[in-house]
């Protein structure tokens, strides 16, 4: 019955409002917002520094002071250009060659869905890409920032795909890459787990970790030991940390949002969303997705169950049919809903029950019009089949009796001695 919706004629611009605003809401979401909102600690081996609207020389002056420090690692969350600013960009290059660890994102386009690979990668100018030491020729790490959805999608950023495939070359994630620089044997252990993507597990937004702001880090004001032998990520979070925009082109949807659905603004900025994946793999805070075999047989054990509960209570209920069947859903509702958050909050484990809850959310009425309207006319029309079946097998074997009967006789006429007749008397042979 709910395949058969699908074939229902309905005017999707009635319909798209309420998808738009609905369609983007998972139950787990509740974990993020509800469950985990004042449990979750701050991660103190990931920094987060805000590059604001700096000058390349003063953004090659942060460098510099933060690099000074010490850093396990430095991600620098853009794509550099060379700009006009010729000394500016010197300024920044030289800066950056001073840096042992650094990786820059890059972007991934022109995806080709016969070769599942992409054909384009941007990255930085070469200036700022490639250095010359003593040991020769020095090239900085990247890894892909593509996030697959972003404010003007109003979707929310669930998830990320580990690595991608440009032109035959595997490239990591961003936050892949800049752990793999630092510990190797844990982004081995993050690749085996070999997931169609992963779902991220929000710490939360920058209040979760050190996060220093663009004057503060231009000035040094900030504790030397927030950077020593940390997670360095730079990145832009608006002019500054106090200028809350509600919208801003680096700003995503996130599950902790506290509007779950309909219109909001997007809250977290990218670089924001790199650091909580960064910290996930640093401390191996996974989440595991149930497999489709097993997603299809909790889902159907769900929905069998309640068949046979709701049809007991369609006969049993009388009067009270309309009531209870609509009590009983949207406890059942909660109840599975609440289940499924409680098991992603504390196991990490997550089960897609959305089919569940639509199902049960509909079932009253599909009892009804089962019951009420389609097993009657199914009955009638077995009926009348049957009716139909016996008439067919009445003339079949009315048609066979008579072709037998014609048989009979004209092989009794075929048989017959005719000029016996002579030596029977008349009245016999009449």
């Amino acid at each position: 019955m709910l395949v058969l919706i699908n074939f229902i004629p309905i005017d999707k611009e009635l319909t798209d409002p309420f998808g738009d605003a609905l369609g983007d809401f998972e139950i787990t979401d509740l974990a993020f917002t509800e469950l985990r909102a004042e449990e979750t600690n701050a991660d103190t081996n990931i920094t987060i520094i805000n590059t604001g609207i700096l000058e390349r020389s003063e953004l090659a002056e942060v460098i510099r002071k933060v690099n000074s420090f010490k850093p396990a690692v430095i991600g620098f969350n853009e794509i550099i250009k060379k700009s006009e600013d010729y000394f500016g960009d010197s300024l920044l290059s030289a800066s950056l060659r001073e840096v042992d660890n650094i990786v820059y994102t890059s972007k991934l386009s022109n995806y080709d869905p016969e070769t599942k690979e992409y054909k384009k990668l941007e990255i930085c100018d070469t200036l700022f890409l490639q250095f010359e030491d003593s040991s020769g020729v020095k090239y900085a790490e990247t890894g892909f920032e593509n996030m697959f959805t972003g404010e003007k999608d109003f979707k929310c950023t669930r998830q990320f795909y580990e690595r991608a495939t440009v032109n035959g070359v595997q490239e990591n994630f961003f936050a892949v890459e800049l752990i793999r620089v630092i510990s190797p044997e844990k982004v081995e252990k993050f690749m085996k787990r070999a997931q169609p993507y992963e779902i991220i597990n929000y710490r939360g937004n920058y209040e979760k970790f050190n996060t220093i702001d663009a004057s503060q880090a231009l000035n040094g004001e900030f504790d030397p030991s927030i950077i020593k032998g940390k997670v360095v990520i730079m990145g832009y979070l608006g002019e500054s940390l106090s200028d809350e925009k509600f919208w801003d082109d680096y700003k995503y949807y996130t599950p902790l949002n506290k509007k779950y659905a309909g219109k909001t603004f997007p809250d977290m900025f990218e670089t924001v969303i790199y650091a909580n994946i960064a910290s996930q793999i640093l401390n191996d805070t996974h989440i595991n997705l149930a497999s489709n075999k097993l997603d299809i047989a909790i889902n159907f054990l769900i929905c069998f169950i309640n068949v046979i509960l709701f049809s007991k209570l369609f006969h049993s209920a009388a009067v009270w049919w309309d009531v209870f069947s609509l009590v009983i859903s949207l406890v059942e509702i909660l109840v599975i809903m609440l289940t499924s958050a409680l098991v992603f909050s504390k196991y990490n484990f997550d089960v897609n029950i959305n089919f569940s809850i639509v199902f049960i959310l509909l079932l009253g009425n599909f009892l009804e019009l089962y019951y009420g309207l389609l097993k009657i006319a199914i009955q009638k029309w077995t009926v009348k089949w049957r009716i139909l079946q016996e008439e067919k097998k009445r003339k079949a074997l009315k048609t066979m009796v008579s072709n037998d009967a014609k048989n009979m006789i004209s092989k009794g006429l075929t048989d017959f001695d005719f000029n016996n007749i002579k030596n029977v008397d008349k009245g016999t042979t009449e």
